[in-house]
């Protein structure tokens, strides 16, 4: 970014002489540790520290001037500091800054949301756009009212597109992002059970995610997931300018149907994008969801980024931590999906790796589903009942366990269900049903080899599961 100090305080309304004409930013932050010069330092407050007590160290390290809502005596007067109004936050003020600098920028904004898989697209969206242009995007997930924000201005303005992803937990979240986003593209991948202690059912996810087209750019257009009903009907109700992308209704704009086996090391995908056909394929083991492989050719497209460089940017693999990352073990793949869970992903995780297991066995290591609700009993009973016609072995680490162990009950399933209270406790357990001491390297496909599925919310720390059997000493 780059604003003048001056400018950022009319954007704020600060109508008091700062003494600094001509002094330009050139970017925020609100670590003092990560400052660089020429930074604005915002002051935030923080659950374990107040930024006010830091912002001596941020000048230290480069900062030339200091956002701040109460008086910081210890600058003794060595940088501009732009003292808020009475009643702003500098959380708002955050917002305010960077919605103005959005306001400057002259190439394309697309905005993604969904309940699972948004960073993924997001990020394979700003592969694609890559092929067709200079881009910038925010990091992994920054993306809620202070990530947002400091995402779009850490990005220069010169660059032609700007992919950004949209999260939300409470109802009124999209309305604050999308008044900064202001998106060219709305890409609303998918709901599902999230976030329900605070935004209900599915159908207020529905209408809490579809806020985000209401905020569209005044060309702006919204691509939306027709296979969610209530999805496509929040989004109608807010813009007449959408299009839709559906992996089961052949006449839908954007389509796609299930991958397919090309031979024994790959899988293919047959896409077809406003009546033009794509076909794409991937090594067996790195076969992308075809929902977010759809959704990012279909926002390319609207883009009108060049076939040729859709299908490129979407052969390219793409790993992002705790995503989908699937590790060859000997005859056996552990898949790392451990960055956080609900329902819908939970669901869509299930479905993929069941398709790695080509008739072998197919064993989920899992945790609590959070923020949930008072849905939570109930949908984890419904894992229980999903994981019966899948796993052969479930691996439960969380409060819920008893919910799901009923909902296999319920199916009368053969699985074989243990809670774990640790990762040493479930690497013990694991020895014992099925190994039998072996390592992972030493077990043999046709003995117990097959597809190993860790996943689970945050809280749950399933990597560290993971990271045990993945180094597990031989026996």
């Amino acid at each position: 970014m780059r604003m003048s100090l001056r400018h950022i305080a009319g954007v704020l309304g600060l109508t008091e002489s700062i003494g600094a004409d001509g002094l330009s930013i050139t970017g925020v932050g609100i670590d003092s540790r990560d400052i660089r010069p020429g930074d604005l330092f915002f002051c935030l407050p923080g659950e374990r520290s107040d930024g006010h007590q830091h912002a001596a160290q941020a000048v230290d390290n480069g900062a030339v001037a200091v956002m701040a809502t109460r008086d910081v005596p210890e600058l003794n007067g060595r940088v501009p500091v732009l003292m808020l109004r009475e009643g702003m936050t500098a959380q708002a003020a955050l917002g305010e800054v960077a919605s103005a600098w959005r306001e400057e920028f002259t190439g394309r904004v697309v905005g993604v949301t969904g309940s699972a898989g948004k960073t993924t697209v997001k990020e394979m969206v700003a592969r694609v756009c890559s092929r067709g242009g200079t881009t910038c995007r925010n990091r992994l997930n920054w993306n809620n009212q202070i990530g947002l924000p400091l995402s779009l201005l850490s990005c220069s303005g010169e660059e032609d597109f700007w992919i950004m992803e949209a999260g939300i937990s409470r109802p009124g979240d999209m309305d604050d992002l999308g008044a900064i986003l202001r998106p060219d593209l709305a890409v609303l991948l998918n709901v599902g059970p999230a976030h329900l202690a605070e935004l209900g059912g599915v159908p207020g996810v529905a209408a809490a995610k579809a806020r985000l087209a209401a905020y569209l750019s005044p060309e702006g257009r919204a691509l939306v997931n027709r296979d969610c009903p209530d999805l496509w009907r929040e989004s109608e109700a807010v813009t007449d300018r959408i299009h839709g992308f559906s992996t089961r209704d052949p006449d839908a704009e954007f389509w796609c149907g299930d991958p397919f086996r090309i031979d024994s090391d790959r899988m293919g995908l047959e896409l077809r994008l406003q009546g033009r056909g794509l076909s794409l394929s991937w090594p067996t083991e790195r076969t992308p969801v075809a929902q977010n492989v759809l959704a990012t050719a279909a926002a390319a497209t609207l883009l009108g980024i060049d076939p040729a460089a859709i299908q490129e940017g979407l052969s390219v693999d793409l790993a992002l931590p705790g995503r989908f990352n699937v590790e060859r073990r000997g005859d056996w793949f552990l898949v790392d999906d451990t960055y956080n869970a609900n329902p819908l992903s939970m669901r869509l995780a299930l479905s993929r790796a069941r398709a790695l297991t080509e008739g072998h066995r197919l064993v989920c290591v899992l945790g609590d589903m959070l923020e949930l609700g008072a849905s939570a009993k109930a949908e984890h009973h419904d894992l229980g009942r999903t994981l019966a016609g899948v796993c052969s072995e479930v691996y439960y680490h969380g409060a819920h366990g008893a919910d799901v162990r009923a909902g296999l009950a319920a199916e009368q399933a053969s699985t074989r269900f243990t809670e774990c209270e640790s990762p040493q406790h479930f690497l013990e357990a694991w020895r014992k049903s099925a190994l039998a001491g072996k390592s992972i390297d030493e077990a043999d496909r046709g003995e117990s080899g097959g597809v190993i599925l860790f996943k689970g919310s945050r809280a749950g720390k399933m990597e560290t599961y993971l990271e045990a059997l993945r180094t597990e000493p031989s026996a």
